[in-house]
């Protein structure tokens, strides 16, 4: 074992000689490109809806679904899945959403079912199903069930990437270790480097994904658990669609409480499932969606463009990570994304009160404070000008000094603020 290990550990510089030499022709991380998959949930979520408005579904399934795709099937009834799982139980969950796509029950049994099935398939299958989870919730279906499918099934997503690198390393790239019992051997020591000896690119791309893989795995930690505690009530989008029509929106002012009542409780039960769906990266473009509406619904508060700066800061996250980790094709998307979620924190700041401020303004002020100075700290790796870093510190200032007198936590940060707004300023 310790001659594996020392095989293991000669591998450290490489990456830097691999991304120093070929930065300008490597290409996304496939197993982590969540824009294609969002794309792809997106093309089925447009698909079913198809069939939705059809009382003649053979026939337009013919239009919508290609005469080749037979064989490896599609998204839209599932049989994707059904064509790389065989079995009884899988095949007749498959033909129930193939006779009705719309519904959200058998597709969440069948995601289900595979998450309990122990045989070993290929990466393909685990991102297929990850396609299939999600798109219960781009079709409307907000539920506790088809939350908390989407949050482990990205998850077992993240971890058939590693376990399915591991064995490529090992066993394609280390001959020497193909008779070796895979899981003694650590991933961290699988990973390991050292300057002295190169590899070739395929497995340096190899280790950096199984690296930022690892981090995000540690961000959904309690993923699973906080939907348990959070998501309590469903909802459907089509609650949101009801709340944005005219009449309805008249109705909140001139209506009856109980009118009112439930425009809070479905926002409520909005804002709820946000906070989950913001930590699943190919759930993002579906938040943002949702979040438009409630902007449209209540365009005078601050928490729905709030709601909107996190999403963004939640993508930024995942941006910055790739690029602390060396992936060059993450840096074009981190000012741009940062960019966007200043603007909405800029929106809910707009729509706070600094003279009287409410619990929910109190919140608005504090994360404007606190990315601020993030925006000071960050300004070389997220390209900003010094005089966009000056205007927001500037702003982030007036909110901190709000918080400070009722509140000695927020005392730091006002030092902090004060401090890099005179380095700035310093610079004109």
């Amino acid at each position: 074992m310790k001659s594996v290990t020392a095989t293991l550990r000669k591998k450290r510089g490489i990456l830097n000689k691999i991304f120093k030499s070929k930065s300008q022709t490597i290409n996304p991380i496939p197993g982590l490109d969540f824009h294609k998959i969002q794309r792809q949930i997106i093309q089925a979520s447009e698909n079913v809806n198809k069939l939705r408005n059809s009382s003649f579904f053979s026939k337009m399934r013919k239009t919508i679904l290609p005469a080749d795709t037979g064989a490896k099937g599609v998204h839209v009834d599932a049989s994707i899945i059904g064509n790389q799982a065989k079995n009884t139980e899988i095949t007749a969950l498959v033909s129930k959403i193939s006779s009705d796509p719309i519904s959200s029950t058998a597709r969440v049994k069948l995601v289900r079912t595979m998450l309990r099935d122990k045989r070993d398939f290929p990466l393909s299958l685990y991102r297929n199903l990850l396609i299939q989870a999600s798109l219960t919730i781009y079709l409307g279906d907000i539920t506790p069930a088809t939350l908390q499918i989407a949050g482990q099934t990205y998850r077992l997503y993240l971890e058939k990437i590693i376990s399915t690198h591991k064995k490529n390393l090992l066993v394609v790239h280390s001959k020497q270790l193909k008779n070796v019992n895979l899981d003694v051997i650590s991933i961290k020591d699988l990973i390991k480097a050292d300057e002295e000896e190169d590899i070739d690119e395929n497995e340096a791309m190899i280790i950096q994904e199984i690296k930022i893989t690892l981090k995000l795995l540690e961000y959904t930690d309690s993923l699973d658990k906080d939907t348990r505690g959070n998501i309590t009530m469903s909802m459907q989008l089509s609650e949101l669609d009801e709340l944005t029509s005219k009449h309805r929106v008249k109705s909140l002012f001139g209506g009856s409480d109980s009118s009112k009542n439930k425009h809070a409780l479905v926002v409520r039960k909005t804002l709820a499932a946000l906070e989950v769906i913001k930590r699943i990266p190919v759930l993002h473009l579906f938040g943002l969606k949702v979040i438009a509406k409630l902007q449209e619904i209540d365009s005078k508060l601050p928490l729905p463009y709030l709601m909107e700066a996190r999403v963004h800061m939640q993508a930024l996250r995942i941006l910055t990570l790739r690029v602390v980790m060396r992936d060059i094709t993450a840096r074009p998307a981190l000012t741009p994304t940062f960019n966007k979620a200043i603007v909405a924190y800029h929106k809910a700041l707009k729509r706070s009160s600094f003279k009287n401020p409410k619990l929910g303004d109190i919140t608005v002020l504090a994360e404007f404070a606190q990315i601020s100075y993030y925006a000071y700290e960050q300004r070389k790796m997220l390209s900003l000008a010094n005089h966009g870093v000056l205007k927001i510190l500037e702003m982030g200032k007036k909110a901190v000094d709000v918080l400070a007198p009722g509140n000695r936590a927020h005392l730091k940060q006002q030092k902090q603020i004060q401090t890099a707004l005179k380095s700035m300023r310093r610079f004109g």
